[in-house]
């Protein structure tokens, strides 16, 4: 069986395109759609970065910024949006898939597929908040969607906020996704399968709360 990768068939269609990949013996139209991903996801960071959405540490200083210190932050966090949505898509599918493949003897190229469609639903969330995000004038600790907005009335920890704001509805479902893809690709116990998944997931959320902490003005 040749298994064509479809993004949002691998989404919205997960039983039969789990079939599909399970039994494929040769995989087509992977090059492009990586390369499309890549293109969305430095554009939809860039767009992000202009509407100054993640820069919150650097917007709150604004009164203390002259005009040169302002547009030249404003770049920095364009120019960082950018750099990110090259490097982010690079973590998310070929590191990740490498993990996975060393971790539970998942076979790499299946993985690489199953991390691209979930990667497609992870770009399709920051599309929907974006507009989100502009309208309601709030940054990602303010997501309606996440936890972020709970944890602020119980922590004081601008990171631990950060950490708390990229817990979401769709990174839930982006988790029951992948476990319910990668735990028939390995003969180690459903368990350790879920947990693999789970601490993939609490590294990636701290790393990304400790990118939001950082300061813009600092290389200002």
């Amino acid at each position: 069986m040749i298994y064509q990768v479809r993004l949002l068939k691998g989404i919205f269609e997960p039983k039969r395109s789990r079939y599909q990949l399970q039994n494929a013996e040769a995989v087509t139209r992977i090059g492009w759609k990586l390369l499309l991903l890549y293109f969305l996801s430095i554009l939809v960071f860039a767009v992000g970065g202009y509407f100054g959405i993640g820069s919150e540490s650097f917007s709150k200083n604004i009164t203390e910024m002259d005009a040169e210190e302002f547009e030249t932050g404003k770049l920095l966090v364009l120019i960082g949006n950018m750099v990110a949505g090259i490097f982010y898509p690079t973590i998310y599918v070929f590191l990740s898939s490498l993990f996975f493949w060393v971790v539970a003897d998942i076979p790499y190229i299946k993985t690489v597929i199953v991390q691209m469609i979930l990667f497609s639903l992870h770009m399709l969330e920051k599309i929907l908040l974006i507009p989100l995000f502009v309208l309601m004038d709030i940054g990602n600790d303010a997501n309606p969607f996440s936890l972020g907005v709970v944890s602020q009335y119980f922590i004081r920890s601008d990171y631990f906020i950060h950490f708390f704001s990229e817990v979401t509805i769709f990174q839930i479902l982006i988790i029951s996704l992948q476990y319910y893809y990668l735990k028939i690709y390995t003969e180690r116990s459903k368990a350790f399968v879920f947990s693999m998944i789970i601490l993939f997931y609490i590294a990636l959320w701290f790393a990304k709360a400790f990118l939001a902490y950082l300061q813009v003005g600092v290389f200002v």
